[in-house]
C-alpha cells in the first residue's frame, strides 16, 4: 500500500498513512507500464527432460524467457507420452529478440535432427 501524498510504502494492512492521515492506495498514480519487448520463439519441444535442461541453461546465462504451453502438455490427450499434446502443441520457449541469437546458440544441441530412416546405422 502507498500513500498518494508522501509516496511512502506500507504493508498491505495499513489503510491510512500515519504521517499524512490520508487513505493508502494499491499503487501510486502514473502511466500504465507498456511492454516494449519483442519476443521470439527459440525452441519447441514436448520432452520434459529437454524442457528442464533448456530452463536451466537459459537461467544459467540469465536470459529471461517465457514457456508457452508447458503446463498444458498433459491436460489434453496423452501429452508427454506422444512427444507433445496434439491439442495444444509442443511447449515453446520465447525470449527477447535481443537475446534470441545467444539463446539459440545455447540451445542448439537440444534440437535433435530427424534421422534418415534408410541409414544402415539405424538400430
Amino acid at each position: 500500500m502507498f500513500c498518494p501524498k508522501c509516496g511512502e510504502e506500507f504493508p498491505w494492512h495499513v489503510m491510512v498513512c500515519p504521517t499524512c492521515d490520508v487513505d493508502t492506495v494499491d499503487r501510486l498514480p502514473g502511466p500504465d507500464p507498456t511492454p516494449d519487448a519483442e519476443l521470439v520463439s527459440v525452441l519447441a519441444t514436448g520432452d520434459a527432460g529437454l524442457i528442464a535442461v533448456a530452463k536451466s541453461l537459459l537461467e544459467g546465462e540469465e536470459i529471461d524467457y517465457f514457456v508457452r504451453g508447458d503446463g498444458l502438455q498433459d491436460l489434453f490427450g496423452l501429452g508427454r507420452m506422444t512427444g507433445f499434446s496434439l491439442v495444444v502443441g509442443p511447449a515453446e520457449f520465447w525470449v527477447r529478440a535481443d537475446d534470441a541469437e545467444r539463446a539459440r546458440a545455447l540451445l542448439k544441441d537440444l534440437i535433435v535432427p530427424e534421422r534418415d530412416s534408410g541409414s544402415p546405422h539405424d538400430f
